[in-house]
């Protein structure tokens, strides 16, 4: 008997089974997460080959003409497989034969929720089993039920000197507890106490089960603690069965590169550092201490690369403060998710692209959701995948600035420039096709006897883009989906849903992105050089139409324009708007002058710098690009400066900082310069000379040239190996600090270190960059300020 409900996809998985596809939908309801075998599946690619030629008796194999045509503009067969070893068998029969093959790779539970347009809410019918746990035979349809997740913020205590499992803390709304080895008797309930791994391990894979968790969330969750409890069942020989009805999990890591990926059968799990970065947000350093403090004003109760000693020291001598300890890192993931609502952020992204729950990445799967099944409409299939040379678009308009301290610097940006390309050029896979395919309009042949080039008025069907593509104005597929995707944020903007609206705008940028990548199928270089040379273009018109206004620009840079004005007496908001609405005005007319095209571009004034400093090069007279200092409302800002680097020395920035506190106020600096470098040799900084930096990979993958934090991190590893502890940083992605002493890079692992400081490596390298920059200005530099202190000496 059918039974419907509702409910959100949590997971989703194919297999075989007896020789058949077994698609799994692991779907929340209102009554839990059940298993849904959607009915009568097939796993389906396309080719060029002809019917003829493949073979027609295969039992579980249909191959059948079809409407659809590749981008080559040739019919392509369907083959569709019972199985995914007759759907390999298939492709391998097809490729001996050297005809092409299309969407070969798309996952059949991809495919079959794609083309339903189904993101994450369903509803759903299907015939349950005793249990209600799993239900065949179904078919599922979009909905827009919202599912309340049930959330765990896990974090496990490891012992370095012996590499084995602590324990294992979970808090929750309806959850707090932690499950130890130890044989302490425990003085609280939220302890569970356990005489070894083995038993803590099964008894927290039964906990798991009892109490059904949706979504797990942590800091470096799978890259540490999942992998670690993986390597522990692996080691003890306990299946990891933490799937929703007893499936194991898959932890898997990318080769060399540090990325680790969790598969688990209705359960997701999400890492609090990945999501940040997918949310926008930038942090010094990512580590959850730094994090928790910056936005909750709160930390770990322990920190410090040495911090393992106390750990372990209090798992066997005070085990209230070593579950304190574990509990409070699972306290402060649930608020930092809480507060910034990432899982509402990556709901969002779900619920726009479909998109799996657990993909934080996934730029080119959400574009591939999202156009393919509107290319299929069209009656085309996917190009296959090129074997072409990959050719690198060009990156985006940066202009040579003129160095100087300016007044009043305008700001104007294209609003979301490289989607209003695309939607007013009709920047589109298909349409690049099209113009190839489809004859040119009687006009356009009667006018255009030369191949068309940029800046060729088209009065026809076709628009020129740049490497010689054109783009058919009447199949474009991208500029609509734009178009819906600005309108929904703009109506998200308006209701103040800023998730939605954040969650929007990095969808639609990526579309360049993808388009410009060769992990895409549908990558071009005609595609992407479409989107960033006419946005070379637009900047470099805007710039002429702003200089015949009497305006100045100092800067651009991809969709920003820095501008100064003649007329200082006047207002410059007022001059600012003004202005912004002449270039848009401009903006429309030479795109109807060009080819006939609405205008999807829009400048916006942004703001004014009220004091605007642009520096050169070091060391020559050439503006700089990506890099300037401007005091804007009276908040200072940097861009591209030492004072917002991590990799300077919190001396170097906060130096910065005050240097421009100081010039923007119309101060001399050289008093403050002298006086900086007076106290750095008395050693009134030194807590302020520790270095940072992250190590981008393996430290054994740095071979021939080692910069300052790899010699760092070398030594640290050198000597955890002579005591026969685990290495610390042969997985790479972790931030080394360290100090210059006299004998040379020294890594910082305390206070201690903060002896025989190279004091003269610090003004060489910190101040004395940083002070010339700005010195010229005052007819000054740094070695006639040096070369006066050491008089005084």
């Amino acid at each position: 008997m059918f039974v419907e409900k509702m409910g959100y996809i949590v997971s989703r998985q194919t297999r075989d089974v007896d020789g058949y596809i077994e698609m799994s939908l692991f779907i929340k309801t209102p009554q839990g997460t059940v298993k849904v075998l959607p009915d009568r599946q097939l796993s389906v690619f396309f080719t060029n080959a002809p019917l003829a030629s493949l073979p027609q008796d295969v039992v579980g194999v249909q191959c059948t003409e079809t409407h659809y045509r590749s981008f080559d503009n040739d019919p392509v067969i369907l083959v569709q497989s019972h199985s995914l070893t007759l759907h390999q068998q298939m492709l391998n029969f097809i490729k001996q034969k050297r005809y092409a093959v299309f969407e070969e790779d798309i996952k059949a539970h991809n495919r079959y929720l794609m083309e339903r347009n189904i993101r994450g809410a369903v509803r759903f019918i299907g015939v349950p089993d005793a249990s209600e746990q799993v239900f065949r035979q179904a078919r599922v349809i979009p909905s827009n039920w919202q599912p309340e997740w049930k959330v765990w913020s896990l974090d496990i205590e490891t012992s370095v000197s012996s590499n084995t499992l602590l324990s294992i803390g979970i808090t929750a709304k309806d959850q707090r507890v932690a499950f130890v080895v130890t044989e302490q008797s425990p003085s609280s309930s939220l302890i569970l106490r356990f005489s070894d791994e083995k038993s803590l391990l099964l008894a927290f894979i039964r906990f798991v089960k009892k109490h059904s968790p949706d979504i797990f969330i942590g800091w470096n969750l799978i890259g540490f603690d999942l992998q670690f409890i993986d390597q522990r069942c692996q080691a003890l020989g306990i299946r990891p069965a933490f799937g929703v009805n007893g499936e194991s999990w898959s932890i898997r890591s990318s080769d060399n590169q540090g990325k680790y990926f969790a598969s688990i059968p209705g359960r997701v799990a999400l890492d609090g550092i990945t999501l940040l970065k997918v949310g926008g947000y930038h942090f010094e350093s990512y580590s959850l201490n730094h994090v928790s403090q910056e936005i909750l004003a709160d930390g770990k109760l322990l920190h410090g690369s040495e911090r393992w000693q106390e750990i372990e020291r209090l798992h066997k001598e005070d085990l209230d403060a070593f579950v304190a300890y574990n509990l409070q890192d699972c306290d402060l993931v649930m608020r930092i998710f809480e507060k910034l609502k990432l899982i509402e952020l990556q709901q969002t992204r779900v619920d726009l692209t479909g998109i799996p729950l657990e993909q934080t990445g996934g730029s080119v799967a959400a574009f591939e959701n999202l156009y393919l099944p509107r290319l299929h409409s069209a009656g085309w299939v996917a190009p296959a995948w090129s074997n072409d040379e990959f050719v690198a678009s060009p990156g985006g308009f940066v202009m040579s600035s003129i160095p100087g301290l300016y007044k009043n610097v305008l700001v104007f940006d294209f609003k979301s420039l490289y989607p209003s390309i695309i939607r007013t050029f009709h920047v589109d896979p298909l349409a690049r096709i099209m113009a190839q395919v489809l004859p040119v309009s009687v006009e356009v042949k009667s006018t255009t006897q030369a191949p068309l080039v940029p800046g060729t008025l088209v009065p026809g069907t076709l628009i020129p883009g740049y490497l010689g593509a054109h783009f058919h104005r009447q199949y474009a597929i991208l500029p609509a989906l734009v178009g819906e995707l600005a309108q929904a944020r703009e109506v998200a903007k308006k209701s103040a849903n800023s998730i939605l609206s954040y969650a929007i705008k990095i969808i639609m940028n990526s579309f360049y992105g993808v388009l410009g990548s060769n992990v895409c199928r549908f990558y071009h270089a005609e595609l992407a050089s479409s989107i960033t040379m006419r946005g070379h273009e637009l900047l470099a018109k805007t710039q002429a139409w702003m200089e015949e206004r009497g305006a100045k620009v100092i800067y651009g840079d991809t969709d920003s324009l820095f501008v100064t004005l003649d007329d200082t007496d006047e207002n410059p908001y007022h001059q600012g708007k003004q202005l912004c609405a002449q270039i848009n005005a401009c903006l429309s007319q030479w795109c109807q002058d060009y080819a006939q095209l609405d205008s999807h571009l829009e400048l916006e004034f942004e703001r004014v710098y009220e004091r605007f400093f642009m520096p050169t090069i070091r060391g020559q007279e050439e503006g700089s690009k990506k890099r300037y200092a401007g005091k804007s409302d009276g908040e200072l800002v940097f861009k591209g400066l030492e004072a917002a680097r991590t990799d300077w020395t919190p001396l170097a920035r906060q130096f910065q900082r005050t240097l421009f506190e100081k010039i923007f106020n119309d101060e001399n600096p050289i008093a403050y310069i002298q006086e900086t470098i007076a106290k750095l040799r008395s050693g009134e900084y030194d807590e302020q000379l520790v270095y940072s930096k992250q190590l981008s990979r393996p430290l054994s993958s740095y071979t021939k040239n080692k910069p300052p934090h790899v010699r760092a991190a070398a030594i640290i590893d050198q000597k955890r190996a002579e005591q026969g502890l685990p290495l610390e940083y042969n997985k790479g992605r972790k931030r080394v600090y360290y100090v210059y002493q006299r004998s040379g890079v020294v890594p910082y692992e305390s206070d201690k270190d903060l002896v025989e400081l190279d004091y003269e490596h610090y003004i060489e390298k910190q101040i004395e960059p940083i002070a010339d920059s700005i010195l010229p200005f005052f007819k000054t530099n740094m070695a006639s300020l040096l070369s006066q202190q050491f008089s005084l000496l």
